[in-house]
């Protein structure tokens, strides 16, 4: 199944967002997330919504998708955060990996798909916020304290394999250009990892810095939802 790397583009939402929520609708931590009667068609639907929008809110992030050959469906996804330092357009870092600025008409278009598929605080629908207050404050402690001592990181803020092309390459090869900007720029990568992920990340030569583990019985959880901190060293030039 040969596949190529591109630049994500808006006009794939609709295939994007199912991709986004068909590799994750499987993980019952992330399902549990939302309210009960949520379906994941509801989830794509509104994803696919928001999505132009967020893709083109360019300075400091970067978008590449992973698209068969073949058939010309998209099959992976990725979103980068670049460093402070390397957010200013003069530096023109990973320019193939830039989602293109949207024409006046197209702008005020996205931000009105993005509008009506948030609440009125612009916040995704359907999220079980006090289950999200829980789940997110002490990552996002651990996260803070480890960006203040180890930064600065270009972070892998999400990847996403269609489930029918998992184990086909496609993470790799989204995560290993990722990691060849990193290289360029003898940065640090950083990710948090699920543990349906943390094989990937270990192969491409991470490392685990801190593991959390959580319960939330109070919410349903049956079982502990684990996340694992990651860093990759850069690779020294020869």
């Amino acid at each position: 199944m040969p596949f190529s790397i591109q630049v994500t583009d808006p006009t794939k939402a609709n295939e994007l967002a199912k991709v986004m929520t068909d590799s994750r609708w499987v993980d019952p931590h992330w399902k549990i997330l939302f309210e009960d009667g949520t379906t994941a068609d509801q989830l794509i639907s509104e994803t696919a919504q928001r999505l132009p929008y967020n893709l083109t809110r360019r300075q400091g992030k970067r978008h590449q998708m992973a698209v068969d050959h073949i058939t010309g469906e998209v099959v992976g996804t990725a979103r980068w955060i670049l460093p402070e330092h390397l957010r200013d357009p003069k530096f023109k870092t990973w320019p193939e990996a830039r989602v293109p600025s949207p024409s006046i008409e197209d702008d005020e278009k996205f931000r009105k798909k993005f509008g009506d598929a948030t609440d009125e605080e612009g916040r995704i629908k359907h999220l079980r916020w006090d289950l999200m207050e829980v789940r997110n404050t002490p990552l996002e402690e651990i996260d803070a304290r480890i960006v203040h001592d180890n930064c600065p990181f270009l972070t892998l803020d999400y990847l996403s394999t269609a489930p029918h092309y998992q184990r086909k390459g496609v993470g790799s090869a989204l995560l290993q250009r990722g990691l060849e900007v990193a290289d360029a720029n003898n940065l640090s990568t950083y990710v948090t990892a699920s543990p349906a992920g943390l094989k990937l990340y270990l192969n491409h030569g991470f490392e685990i810095v801190e593991t959390f583990s959580l319960e939330y019985p109070d919410f349903g959880g049956t079982e502990p939802a684990v996340d694992y901190f990651m860093i990759r060293k850069p690779k020294q030039k020869s």
